[in-house]
C-alpha cells in the first residue's frame, strides 16, 4: 500500500468543497485533521464558526470522505479567511 503525504492542517482553517456539490454547500473546517477509517481516508474536523446560518453546527466534528472532495484552501486563520472571502461575497454568503 502506498504511504499518502498529507499537510498538516491542525492549526488551518480549512475550505473544501466537494464533487457533485454547489459552492454554497462547501464545509468550513477548524482542527482538521487526515484519518483512515475502514480502509478510506476522510478529512475530520470541525465546523468553524460563521460556516453556518446562526452557527447550529460550528464545534460540531464532521468527516468528509477524501475521495469525495474536489478543491480545498487552506487559510491560517479563521480572520484570514474571513478577511479574504470579504472582498468576493456579501457577508451572508462567507461560504
Amino acid at each position: 500500500m502506498q504511504t499518502m503525504t498529507v499537510p498538516d492542517l491542525g492549526d488551518k482553517i480549512v475550505l473544501v468543497y466537494m464533487i457533485n456539490r454547489s459552492p454554497e454547500e462547501s464545509v468550513l473546517l477548524c482542527n482538521a485533521r487526515f484519518e483512515a477509517q475502514g480502509g478510506r481516508v476522510f478529512l475530520i474536523g470541525e465546523f468553524a464558526e460563521g460556516a453556518s446560518a446562526n452557527d447550529w453546527v460550528a464545534g460540531v466534528t464532521t468527516a468528509l470522505s477524501w475521495d469525495c472532495v474536489e478543491q480545498y484552501f487552506i487559510f491560517d486563520s479563521l480572520e484570514e479567511y474571513m478577511n479574504r472571502a470579504s472582498k468576493a461575497y456579501s457577508h451572508e454568503q462567507f461560504h
